[in-house]
């Protein structure tokens, strides 16, 4: 917990220590080894705090279900402190227990008669305990899964009506329902890791079930309700790729054909999980019949539909429905589908795919040159940059070295920051007659006017003076720039040549730095002036740079504080 409580921000750990020494840390217990549980009060109620340490002086995960959006909450912080002030005052220690009373040795000289009677009597009180053990001791074939399903939908159910409040869960319950809703994914990995298989569908299916209606009226920041429903249906997979049970494959894939017309999961973007599920079932189980008329019904909507997603969703479906098709073997049927959408980037990929296993460069270039087009009149600026990447390879292949230039130099000055296409560029010309164009390209990329700025960004231009070992313009590049980011990324190329030259571009960039104020500016001036420090000759210069500035802004108490961490001698 140390190394933890190190890295806790000064002033995070100040409200932290007020916390714990003002009492604020109501309960504090170690729910397992290492995870620390705790409550406590702060300005708007209570919250609940938990951290995980791992044993060596750190800590794993943490969290608090307060409104703070920072790393590091001082309810974490004052409940850090007391775990350590616990373990030092009290130094834990778990007793060993009296073995007459241990209830593994009950079990054991116990009289079988009497356990019955008491598993009896305790059953008919719980329902839990009713349902762990006819899913442990039953056989497969004999339990209803429709009542399974119901009896943790109920389980589920009730931990969201638990935590709802004016019909609205709310962030810091969202958390804590999710929590106990995680408890019910533990037990269905308990199941599943036991080989039984039926109990741990019932509970995941249940779990998407009720998690996609509460995720509509709930506050779902964080996604966990998402990210259990999507843990729901990875679970669900893997069943059907473990179990030998046909009757529950089969009774799994018609679960999965109702959910996949329910269209609240697509409203809260949980449908690629649920829908890739559901036709990778049906060709594993042959029951393609489902899933081609669940495919025509969406085909059907999306044609006669508009809006920006249509394209989208249109092509998916459509892949899914050439996939359905392959593995029938109906591969005529699947080719006619990819020739009348060829408009769609992803099935004219398809066709591009083919004519390269086959060599056939003509095909390749003809296809994605009107990819070119098509992307062009869609306005679509990606898909447009990506057939020009394909359309560099062709070139390259073809041998076509003009084209092949001048894309490459296209492609470079789209996309300065890929300095792959300048190289590309660059080796098309013989050394001799490299200057020329490259001082030509240069000046072009300085002089044209781009939407929002002219010429180009910065550290796209010293890429190219990198490339071309052009130190003396990539220090007046840098030093022009006045930017303490840009000086200290390009320091180690600049200082074995240019080093006095150097502290001045760090003295001048620092000093606009200082203007600004707020301790985290200052701990930034800090470490700006340690780089500059490190620059060969520098310390001097970085001494005289601090105490100029604190001369400068003698007002500033905090700034003199962060700079006492500054260490030369």
């Amino acid at each position: 917990m140390d190394e933890f409580i190190n890295k806790i921000p000064s002033i995070i750990f100040g409200r932290g220590q007020e916390y714990f020494e003002n009492d604020h840390v109501l309960k504090l217990y170690e729910k397992s080894k290492g995870i620390w549980c705790a409550e406590v009060s702060g300005n708007y109620g209570n919250y609940d705090v938990e951290i995980e340490a791992d044993g060596v002086g750190s800590v794993r995960s943490y969290y608090c279900d307060c409104p703070y959006d920072g790393v590091i909450c001082k309810h974490v912080a004052a409940v850090a402190i007391a775990i350590i002030e616990t373990q030092t005052i009290t130094d834990i220690e778990h007793q060993r227990p009296d073995p007459q009373i241990n209830w593994e040795h009950l079990i054991e000289t116990t009289n079988a008669d009497e356990l019955r009677s008491f598993l009896r009597d305790y059953g008919s009180q719980n329902e839990a305990f009713r349902r762990h053990l006819v899913s442990t001791f039953s056989k497969p074939e004999t339990i209803d899964h429709r009542e399974t399903i119901g009896y943790y939908q109920n389980q589920v159910n009730g931990i969201f009506e638990d935590y709802e409040y004016g019909g609205y869960i709310d962030y810091r319950h969202s958390h804590k329902a999710m929590r106990d809703v995680d408890h019910y994914l533990t037990l269905a990995e308990d199941y599943y890791g036991k080989g039984n298989f039926n109990e741990a569908f019932s509970i995941v299916a249940a779990i998407a079930m009720e998690g996609v209606k509460a995720i509509q009226y709930m506050d779902d920041s964080l996604g966990q309700c998402g990210v259990a429903i999507a843990e729901s249906f990875e679970m669900i997979g893997n069943i059907l790729n473990t179990t030998d049970s046909k009757t529950l494959q089969d009774h799994i894939f018609e679960w999965l054909h109702k959910q996949v017309q329910n269209s609240d999961y697509k409203d809260y973007g949980l449908e690629d999980h649920l829908e890739a599920l559901f036709f990778e079932t049906a060709i594993v189980l042959n029951l393609q019949d489902k899933a081609h008329q669940f495919l025509d019904l969406k085909i059907n909507e999306l044609n006669n539909s508009e809006g920006w997603s249509k394209k989208y969703y249109l092509q998916e479906y459509l892949l899914q429905k050439i996939n359905l098709l392959q593995s029938e073997g109906e591969t005529k049927e699947a080719d006619a589908i990819i020739d009348e959408y060829l408009n769609y980037s992803k099935f004219r990929q398809i066709r591009v795919d083919n004519a390269l296993a086959e060599n056939d460069y003509n095909q390749a270039k003809e296809l994605i040159l009107k990819g070119v087009e098509i992307a062009g009149q869609e306005n679509e600026s990606g898909t447009i940059h990506d057939w020009k990447v394909q359309l560099l390879e062709v070139y390259k292949y073809q041998g076509d070295d003009i084209q092949y230039r001048n894309l490459a130099r296209e492609l470079f000055i789209e996309n300065t920051s890929e300095i792959a296409y300048y190289r590309c560029f660059k080796q098309t010309f013989p050394y001799g007659g490299w200057k020329f164009e490259r001082n030509r390209l240069i000046t072009e990329l300085k002089n044209r006017q781009q939407r929002y700025y002219q010429g180009i960004p910065p550290n796209d231009m010293a890429q190219i003076l990198i490339e071309e070992q052009m130190t003396i313009e990539l220090l007046q590049l840098v030093g022009d720039s006045n930017n303490i980011y840009m000086i200290m990324e390009y320091t180690h190329l600049l200082e074995p040549e240019f080093s006095v030259e150097l502290l001045g571009c760090y003295k001048s960039a620092i000093e606009i730095e200082a203007k600004k104020t707020g301790r985290n500016e200052y701990k930034a001036l800090v470490r700006y002036l340690d780089k500059m420090a490190g620059v060969k000759g520098g310390v001097l210069s970085a001494k005289e740079l601090k105490e100029s500035l604190l001369q400068q802004y003698k007002n500033r108490p905090a700034m003199r504080e962060e700079f006492q961490k500054l260490q030369w001698d």
